[in-house]
């Protein structure tokens, strides 16, 4: 079989789907990544993947150039003699199942890792591009044989959308987790540490955390707080002022972009993500379970999924950074009881989380191959 996996966003396949598309190509199949940059494509192709290059901004909504794209990706899907497809993140699904219907692919297949930004806030453009991608959804996922989804919440919201009948959803738990590559450290009582991994998008809760910070640190001045992760200079990102108060007044250790997050996991204490945003399983999440760190994240889809309440983490309500700090305090006050959970973490990821395990579910749900 000669399948596509097409993606808008290269890192995404060079960081998250290799061992994904290992295990395609170990059955004896061939796999095309079609990706908008030349960035990582030696590096995908190191593994036996072809890759071809389409340019394409992924936030973009100029519906001239997306015609382009269209345009050039479907005589791609129509040269290459395909199988399948297999397309995720936002905009290449609705695209690569478009391309993919036009190009007369037998078997086309999407995944969704989460909702996304559209459909978690309520800003002008948000909403007017979320009316865009409700119609793209509706054209797209009538095209697809198959839809993964990575919690049973986001396939509520498609079938309530009627954006795919309920008999074409599948539920996965989220992306999996290298458990070679991510592993278990000791848990981080000589300095007590929170962590933060995420984008800088106002709707992952990087604020709530902050001001969550201001207020521990006024009982616990030495407890750090580490904030890993690129700013976003959209409308969708958080103000640069907020950022620079927490920063003035050393309540947030904010790092930036890091291309391993690894030794920031393991120098940790407690894992902290207080996301409202409509996740799938979120990655940072994972990898935080398999280091064997305690989670507190938010009371909503995708993250909840990674917290088993009061034994390996702490589940809040989004946006209520009091409750966030409590909970905080909560772990400094007991911190012997922070290994345990930590450990517990760590075997909840073995279980649920493998990527060998959810690459496995993927291709059974794609079919044989």
């Amino acid at each position: 079989m000669k399948i596509a996996i097409i993606c808008n966003k290269v890192s995404n396949v060079a960081k998250y789907r290799m061992e994904l598309i290992d295990e395609i190509i170990k059955r004896n199949n061939e796999v095309i990544c079609i990706v908008p940059k030349p960035d990582h494509v030696k590096e995908i192709e190191k593994h036996g993947a072809k890759c071809i290059v389409i340019p394409n901004n992924r936030l973009s909504i100029n519906i001239f150039k997306d015609m382009k794209y269209l345009k050039k990706l479907t005589k791609v899907l129509e040269e290459e003699k395909l199988d399948a497809t297999f397309s995720f993140t936002t905009k290449s699904v609705v695209m690569g199942s478009i391309a993919a219907k036009k190009a007369k692919i037998p078997c086309n297949i999407s995944m969704m890792a989460g909702m996304g930004y559209m459909y978690s806030s309520n800003k002008p453009k948000a909403l007017l591009v979320r009316f865009l991608l409700n119609i793209g959804f509706k054209i797209a996922f009538g095209y697809n044989d198959k839809i993964i989804v990575q919690n049973k919440e986001d396939k509520e919201e498609i079938i309530k959308r009627s954006f795919a009948k309920r008999e074409k959803v599948y539920v996965i738990d989220g992306s999996g987790v290298n458990l070679q590559r991510f592993t278990k450290k000791p848990v981080n009582l000589k300095e007590f540490t929170f962590l933060m991994i995420a984008r800088m998008l106002d709707v992952k809760g990087g604020i709530e955390y902050s001001k969550a910070a201001e207020i521990v640190k006024q009982k616990y001045p030495r407890v750090k707080f580490i904030y890993v992760g690129s700013e976003d200079y959209s409308y969708r990102g958080v103000k640069r002022k907020q950022i620079e108060y927490f920063k003035k007044n050393n309540i947030v250790e904010f790092t930036g972009y890091q291309k391993d997050v690894r030794p920031y996991l393991e120098k940790s204490t407690v894992f902290v993500l207080p996301s409202y945003l409509k996740e799938g399983i979120p990655r940072t999440n994972l990898e935080a379970l398999a280091t064997g760190r305690p989670i507190i994240t938010t009371n909503v889809r995708g993250c909840r999924e990674t917290v088993i309440e009061g034994k390996n983490g702490f589940l809040v309500e989004p946006k209520n950074y009091n409750e966030l700090a409590e909970k905080m305090i909560y772990c400094i006050e007991n911190k012997e009881k922070l290994q345990k959970m930590g450990d517990i973490s760590y075997k909840y990821a073995v279980e649920r989380f493998d990527v060998n395990k959810i690459n496995k579910e993927i291709l059974d749900i794609i079919g044989e191959i």
